[in-house]
């Protein structure tokens, strides 16, 4: 019998929590920091992905993407090795709250392989 050896299977990755809010009313409700964050290990935690970085951007808007911790966490995406695989949000909001800010988010991450 010639049995096939079975490939390992791959890590999901490892990721960067990006969490934000954007007004002191979101910090103190369900959209609060400690509650993404929460929300962000549980889903980790399921499905098996390590989380390897953290960026907080308390108080900030997202109408564009000069955030200092949004920049720093896309800066550290792009060296080599890359740190992270994915970078996973509460909900897009929280990465951006204009669509054209999001697409060039995206954008922005795709020329830097993140």
């Amino acid at each position: 019998m010639n049995a096939k050896a079975t490939p390992a299977l791959a890590s999901p990755g490892r990721a960067a929590l990006y969490l934000r809010v954007s007004t002191g009313r979101q910090a103190e409700h369900d959209l609060s920091i400690p509650d993404q964050r929460r929300q962000l290990q549980a889903y980790c935690q399921a499905k098996g992905i390590a989380i390897v970085a953290e960026f907080v951007e308390p108080g900030a808007s997202a109408t564009d993407d000069r955030r200092p911790e949004f920049q720093r966490m896309m800066d550290a995406g792009a060296q080599k090795p890359a740190p992270f695989n994915f970078i996973i949000v509460h909900s897009f909001s929280r990465f951006s709250s204009s669509s054209n800010s999001t697409s060039g988010g995206w954008r922005s991450g795709d020329r830097r392989r993140v």
